[in-house]
């Protein structure tokens, strides 16, 4: 009986909430359309501002005098513009200065001679006083239960001359309201928290009960207008309204009773018991015993799935540990020979430090500047820093020291020149960037050749660093399949031989700066090579 009672509340809750939903629907749908015609007309009474005929009509009455003239305009005008206009049964202009004329147009004989009755009678006398401090802005007034849209009209100093006045008709208006009231207990709308729509479709200003947590409300706005929708769902009693479900109610309890206590049985057999197991087996792992495998026999496919899992998932992480311990310790050895390698270019430096000394005890300069060259191009290779990129100037100190080196090797046969702007000095470049450029010249064309010229170009092009090594050389048909394969995959784990420092250049050129980062290598004539390094310029590591 209690699952039938606990059904009914929940049919009941969910009928509230989709009538809420739909009731959500609706009125953002009514509260839309209503600030949709309720700002066509606003337009409507500015227009009569903007158009300027009302204004010319009255500069002309006051030349000239002539009320006729200026009823006559202004009424054709209200006709034009109203008369098929059925959000407005009727318009009136109102001339603050006191003359004896008051256009007015009524879009359907029913709201002719009553409607300005009623405008004289009662609107009239009250609306110039409001209007006084209204400027520019748009009044909404309530006068016996009928809506109006009140505007200034300004002359060419600002100054109010007149009023257009629009009568509204509610059912037009508001008649998208009716969707709202199908499904509602009460609705009502508030405009500007003072002007009242009721139940009934009368207007009212009189003040509201406060609102109840029972009650919806629904806001929206149109120029400057705030639009309020208060409705209430009528409540729904499941048990009540639907008596029918009483009786099957009662007859579903008796025979749920003996079915409820065989289904707590199975369920005890099949979905509490393995639940245990994989609780205990779950604690177990917890607790370090990892590989820990359920034996027991689920006594379902659905259970048994889930052991099945659970075992290879406690196997899996017994071996993923194993691995990870068996790595850690292999990591632990190559940081020992890490550090141990750092030890010998250490070593190395001190060893030519000392044969240094010797040289220059010896008085043999010559030997003494090319172990100082040396040691310069072991800093750099060496990197102690950690830095990828340096600028330009210590780039080109250890260039220096590697071009000293070969000069002292190949004499006066090899001829060095530079065209460095002094701009890009400061410029980060990749570590090693024109060495390899250099040494590639050497050892492939000038050293075979005994000597030659070696041009270092360094220069800056729209905002990209472009570094340039021409030489004097010859590139075989084998050289250039090769450099082709090297440059065209560059990350690739090739078997490629020769030209070790221009692919190992290209992978750091595409590590650094992506497709941005150009590497080429190309015979521009019979006897020059020209190696072409470009990317993007930066001043900061």
């Amino acid at each position: 009986m209690s699952v039938m009672v606990l059904a009914g509340s929940l049919i009941g809750r969910s009928y509230e909430r989709s009538l809420q939903q739909e009731l959500e629907g609706r009125a953002a749908n009514a509260l839309e359309q209503i600030a949709m015609r309720m700002d066509a007309v606003f337009e409507a009474s500015k227009a009569v501002s903007y158009d300027g005929v009302v204004r010319n009509s009255y500069r002309l009455f006051q030349r000239d005098g002539d009320k006729a003239v200026l009823y006559r305009v202004v009424t054709d005008y209200l006709k034009q513009n109203f008369t098929r206009d059925e959000r407005v049964p009727a318009a009136f202009i109102t001339f603050w200065e006191e003359i004896d004329v008051q256009p007015y147009v009524a879009s359907r004989g029913d709201f002719g001679y009553n409607s300005q009755r009623e405008y004289r009678d009662t609107v009239e006398k009250d609306l110039l006083e409001k209007m006084k401090n209204i400027d520019t802005g748009i009044l909404l007034l309530e006068y016996g239960g009928e809506l109006y849209v009140a505007r200034n009209l300004l002359d060419s100093h600002f100054l109010p001359y007149a009023s257009v006045v629009l009568l509204c008709d509610r059912n037009v208006l508001f008649q998208s309201l009716e969707a709202v009231r199908q499904i509602c207990q009460t609705v009502t709308l508030e405009i500007d928290d003072t002007l009242l729509l009721l139940e009934n479709g009368t207007l009212s200003t009189q003040a509201q009960d406060p609102k109840s947590e029972e009650e919806y409300l629904f806001r929206s706005s149109v120029s400057g207008h705030s639009l309020l929708l208060t409705a209430k769902i009528p409540p729904f009693h499941f048990w009540q309204d639907v008596p029918e479900i009483r009786t099957a109610g009662l007859f579903v309890a008796l025979l749920a009773i003996p079915l409820l206590f065989v289904v707590l049985l199975l369920f005890r057999r099949y979905v509490t018991k393995p639940m245990m197991v994989l609780e205990e087996a779950s604690k177990k792992l917890q607790q370090g015993e990892r590989g820990y495998v359920i034996p027991e026999n689920a006594g379902s496919r659905e259970f048994e799935t889930l052991f099945d899992h659970f075992n290879r998932m406690s196997t899996e992480l017994k071996n993923q540990f194993d691995r990870s311990f068996q790595e850690q310790q292999a990591l632990q050895q190559a940081r020992m020979k890490a550090l141990q390698s750092q030890i010998n270019p250490h070593f190395l430096n001190n060893t030519l430090e000392i044969i240094n000394w010797e040289a220059r005890l010896a008085e043999n300069d010559r030997v003494s500047a090319m172990i100082e060259a040396l040691s310069v191009l072991m800093d750099g290779a060496l990197a102690r820093d950690g830095r990828s990129r340096i600028p330009l100037r210590e780039e080109l100190r250890y260039t220096d020291a590697y071009l000293y080196i070969i000069r002292e090797r190949l004499g006066t046969r090899f001829v060095v020149s530079r065209e460095i702007d002094d701009s890009m000095t400061e410029v980060l470049v990749p570590r090693l960037v024109l060495q390899p450029l250099a040494e590639n010249a050497v050892e492939h064309d000038l050293t075979g050749n005994h000597g030659g010229g070696l041009c270092l170009r360094v220069r800056q092009e729209e905002g990209d660093a472009v570094i340039e090594v021409e030489h004097e050389g010859h590139m075989t048909a084998e050289d250039r399949a090769t450099v082709v394969a090297m440059l065209a995959s560059p990350t690739a784990d090739t078997e490629l031989t020769g030209h070790v420092g221009l692919r190992n250049l290209r992978q750091r050129l595409n590590l650094l700066y992506g497709e941005k980062g150009e590497l080429r290598l190309e015979q521009i004539t019979e006897d020059r090579i020209l190696a072409y390094v470009r990317f993007p310029i930066s001043k900061e590591e």
